[in-house]
């Protein structure tokens, strides 16, 4: 967690394992295959305990050079598209994704707050 700083903000523990693939296609169109697994301790909002919290992600990212690329990656039925430039910052590119998988509000379910 300690090269996610964003992240360290979010949870007070857990481990999380991140493998990122780069792949083309035929066309020359350049994809990011992310797969983030772990298990991180959040804060429960009901009860103020902790609660954990399992991420599992496996997304495919298409990255799109320009403007007219992003928009017809984005057309595509199922796809993801990101604009990139000279250069990606991955750790801020698995923050986001794992920041986006979060529950809006940590609970533990109805009922299963430690007492």
């Amino acid at each position: 967690m300690s090269a996610f700083p964003r992240l360290a903000r979010e949870f007070t523990q857990g481990t999380l394992f991140c493998r990122v693939a780069g792949q083309t296609d035929q066309r020359g169109g350049l994809s990011l295959l992310l797969a983030i697994r772990g298990e991180v301790e959040m804060t429960c909002q009901r009860c103020l305990g902790g609660m954990r919290h399992a991420v599992q992600i496996e997304r495919t990212l298409h990255l799109a050079r320009n403007e007219a690329e992003l928009e017809r990656l984005d057309a595509l039925p199922g796809s993801d598209a990101i604009p990139v430039g000279e250069t990606l910052d991955l750790v801020e590119l698995v923050e986001d994704e794992v920041l986006l998988s979060l529950p809006l509000a940590a609970m533990h379910a109805e009922g299963e707050c430690p007492a």
